[in-house]
């Protein structure tokens, strides 16, 4: 429950339109949003627009001080005056960027920030996604910005879980010094941050701020170096898949299997083994762990088995920028993996945008079940989720680039904000 408010937190949204396909991209600073709730929201947005709503991605930047609604479902009525407002917020501000389209200019180009970020489940700064991508909607006529959109990837979690006040963390700090330098709006996505956290270091209000500028230092650097152009191909495509649960071993079974963790961990201890190996003992443990509260919940009847969950991949095309939208925190192994996919496939630049759409929990790798770890501890669908997310979108990105094929000669359209 937060008791305050420290700094103000927005829903932004860009319109993007080549008078024949229509875009709708919206960032906000909440931490996740239930896929109901993301489907509402799409839904309102084509009956106000006649935009389809498999074009519309809805994306919350997993900001940690600021609500969410992804466990809201199992609350009844309770909150539904809070669910009313934030779909609101999210259709008004696409109402809003849709009424207000302008002749324009976009282009796309790839930033990167090293040294903010580092990856939390493997304890080192090597497996993390440093791009900073930024596409920038200017102005036909006189080049004004419209918009920044821009991505990056690591956790919101600077100010911490004692914090009570609701902020924007350091995307809002970063939209913030982007608007107040470049002008327009500054619309945050987050990446493939499950397993990728950011770095800080002092009082965490003034961290929030030194991080947020550092990114937009690097978003108003990129930016600088786009050429617009109004001859973008646009065009989306999506697909719902089915995710499995995750799997819950029999209680006995997952007794056994912490007893043997247990002692092969103090083993370790009284032959001193390196401090890395026992690290990683301990990651697994922890997994163990977990496994052994869930199945001993599911024997008492506490808690139901997991069942399926119902997950959207969507791609998005605008220009030579592809967006890959999941719903949940996937790990960022995959998001390497799909830009260089795509870059070889169709020689176009990649950014995922995490927590899209709806929220499925953490979407590990399968490297995370054997060496443990919170994450894998407390997702909630099968291992091969990640692996059918990601050929997922390479058969949509196929879709896609076979009918832009069909669709050129492009015409001269407008893009705007």
């Amino acid at each position: 429950m937060f008791e305050g408010v420290h700094d103000d937190l927005f829903v932004r949204a860009l319109v993007l339109d080549d008078e024949k396909t229509q875009l709708v991209i919206i960032g906000s600073d909440l931490m996740a949003i239930h896929g109901n709730m993301a489907q509402l929201v799409r839904e309102e947005i084509k009956r106000q627009t006649g935009i389809p709503t498999g074009h519309i991605l809805v994306s919350c930047a997993h900001n940690h001080s600021a609500p969410s609604y992804y466990q809201k479902e199992l609350r009844g009525e309770k909150d539904a005056p809070l669910k009313k407002l934030l779909v609101d917020q999210f259709v008004e501000a696409a109402v809003e960027a849709f009424q207000n389209r302008v002749p324009a200019l976009a282009g796309f180009k790839a930033g990167e920030l090293r040294g903010a970020s580092g990856n939390r489940q493997q304890g080192n700064d090597d497996v993390i996604d440093p791009q900073v991508g930024v596409l920038r909607v200017t102005r036909r006529e006189d080049r004004k910005p419209i918009a920044i959109l821009f991505n990056f990837t690591a956790h919101p979690v600077i100010l911490g879980s004692k914090n009570l006040l609701l902020s924007g963390e350091y995307p809002g700090a970063a939209a913030r010094a982007v608007e107040n330098l470049m002008g327009g709006v500054a619309i945050f996505t987050q990446g493939a941050c499950g397993d990728v956290t950011i770095h800080r270091n002092g009082d965490p209000f003034q961290e929030i701020e030194r991080v947020g500028r550092t990114l937009a230092g690097e978003v108003i650097k990129t930016a600088g170096f786009i050429r617009g152009s109004e001859m973008l191909t646009l065009s989306a495509a999506s697909r719902s898949l089915r995710l499995a649960p995750r799997s819950v071993p029999e209680l006995q079974q997952a007794q056994a299997a912490l007893e043997k963790g247990q002692a092969a961990l103090e083993r370790t201890k009284e032959n001193g083994a390196n401090p890395q190996i026992q690290r990683g003992l301990k990651q697994k443990l922890r997994l163990l762990q977990a496994n052994v509260r869930v199945a001993e919940s599911v024997e008492s009847d506490i808690l139901q088995p997991p069942n399926v969950t119902d997950a959207d991949v969507q791609v998005l095309r605008i220009g030579d920028l592809v967006l890959v939208a999941i719903p949940g925190e996937i790990f960022v192994e995959y998001a390497l993996e799909l830009r260089h996919r795509i870059r070889q496939a169709a020689e176009l630049s990649t950014v995922l945008v995490g927590y899209a759409n709806g929220y499925v929990g953490y979407i590990v790798t399968p490297r995370a079940i054997e060496t443990g770890g919170y994450e894998a501890s407390v997702r909630r669908v099968h291992v091969n989720s990640g692996r059918r997310m990601t050929e997922t979108a390479m058969e949509l990105l196929g879709e896609i680039v076979q009918t832009d094929e069909v669709k050129r000669p492009q015409s001269r359209g407008a893009l705007g904000m």
